[in-house]
């Protein structure tokens, strides 16, 4: 086959879209899921530190329990989790409001079940109520609490 033949060129291309087809496959196993659950509102006595209580309970199940909030009388929390592979992004959204509504400071907490057990999970926690964020890692099979502080 001679360098200047058509023949090598279409070759030539054939192989390099082969290379590129193979370079840019889908990387992607499990599209993410999102999970939208509401938070358990408990009013507490006093300002709270801003934290993030997460522990692992049978079956599956996970609890949170979020310190450090404030909203009305009328409000309610929302946490969106979405979730691919072992990463999970928790972002923390108010939900309904009334207008005038003075803030109390509460606490709120949720059991989820859409975390697999056994996985070590990269997380980021968002607060879009109080401008807080953290990056951390939690192993769903660990017996432990783990307490993270949110930062600004």
């Amino acid at each position: 086959m001679d360098i200047n033949s058509v023949e090598f060129y279409t070759l030539a291309f054939v192989v390099a879209m082969a290379l590129v087809a193979l370079l840019m496959g889908r990387t992607e196993k499990h599209p993410p899921s999102t999970h939208i659950v509401q938070l358990a509102l408990s009013p507490v006595e006093g300002e709270e530190a801003d934290l993030l209580r997460i522990e692992a309970l049978d079956h599956g199940r996970v609890h949170f329990l979020r310190s450090g909030l404030s909203v009305g009388a009328d409000e309610t929390v929302n946490l969106v989790f979405t979730i691919q592979e072992d990463h999970c992004s928790i972002v923390e959204k108010k939900g309904v409001r009334r207008r005038g509504s003075s803030g109390l400071p509460v606490h709120g907490e949720v059991t989820v079940k859409c975390l697999r057990p056994g996985v070590k999970y990269k997380m980021r926690y968002e607060s879009q109520l109080t401008s807080t964020w953290a990056s951390f890692t939690y192993d769903t099979s660990s017996p432990e609490a783990k307490v993270v502080e949110l930062k600004i």
